[in-house]
């Protein structure tokens, strides 16, 4: 295929890069705690607001005002939030990243290192970190079920009784996701099956593209 060519294809679907290509580290997590970017405060310049559900991953129709699960409040992140493969070197997903000017922004982003290597993923930021220990600013951590809880570990506690594998890191295998609820274990095993392995410190290049439908129809949010 030419050039121009791939480059209509690219635009047709909606992922037209819209930046410079940032390099940085792929990280997981899955705290379960209602996402960050359903704050207004954390809004700038986005259309509705991310999805927040309740304790069975039903919708809630307060998502900006209800008080998350993490501080003893019913709002939690929604199932729908796991990554999903399309081919077996695309995947679509939701991701937390720092600064709140990301939110619901959608970024195209490739591996580099790691054994998904030239493999290839969008997400959109619908939750915020706080650079800390091996995630630095730029880097993006991939809602992962079994991806690790972070510093909060309420939040699952609270959902599901009990978190999965070390804060930091999550499950060590595929096996492993066995012990995740059936409604979170397709998350977790796109992990080891479809990126073959723990995704975490793996170097990436990634830019910021147009969201696709098959993202915003789940958060409800663009920007």
């Amino acid at each position: 295929m030419r050039f121009h060519e791939l480059l209509a294809v690219v635009g047709a679907i909606g992922l037209m890069p819209t930046g410079h290509a940032i390099a940085a580290k792929s990280f997981t997590g899955w705290d379960c705690c209602k996402p960050a970017c359903a704050w207004q405060t954390n809004l700038r310049n986005v259309q509705g607001s991310p999805a927040v559900c309740n304790i069975n991953n039903g919708p809630l129709s307060n998502s900006l005002t209800a008080q998350s699960g993490c501080s003893g409040g019913a709002a939690y992140l929604c199932d729908s939030y796991m990554p999903v493969p399309a081919t077996e070197t695309m995947s679509y997903g939701f991701a937390i990243m720092n600064g709140n000017g990301n939110c619901c922004k959608c970024f195209q982003l490739t591996w580099t290192s790691g054994n998904a290597k030239g493999k290839s993923m969008v997400v959109q930021a619908i939750n915020l970190f706080d650079a800390t220990g091996d995630v630095k600013n730029g880097d993006i951590v991939i809602l992962t079920p079994g991806g690790g809880s972070g510093p909060n570990e309420v939040g699952c506690r609270s959902q599901y009784g009990k978190t999965w594998g070390q804060s930091g890191g999550g499950v060590a295998s595929a096996a492993d996701c066995a012990n995740l609820p059936q409604n979170l274990q397709g998350g977790c095993y796109w992990r080891w099956n479809w990126a073959r392995g723990a995704v975490n410190t793996w170097g990436i290049e990634y830019t910021q593209v147009a969201c696709p439908a098959r993202l915003t129809s789940i958060s409800g949010c663009s920007a």
